[in-house]
């Protein structure tokens, strides 16, 4: 079998990076929603791509620690 996905934890934590960092949650949805790279993503908020990949990092930490996959 294909592992469970928590849909409402997912949802939640991104939710909860939305409150705390707003950019940040706008980065996952552009990347991981979307499908943009580090290039449009950074042209479309206005941000270099190397802060867009240092934001997508701090992302996935932060929903791994609210997921509890450490």
């Amino acid at each position: 079998g294909e592992p469970s996905v928590d849909v409402d934890g997912i949802e939640e934590a991104l939710n909860r990076l939305g409150d705390l960092e707003p950019r940040l949650a706008q980065v996952v949805d552009l990347k991981f929603f979307c499908g943009f790279s580090y290039e449009e993503i950074g042209g479309l908020l206005g941000i270099s791509e190397r802060t867009v990949k240092r934001d997508w990092d701090k992302a996935r930490i932060l929903l791994k620690r609210h997921l509890g996959e450490d």
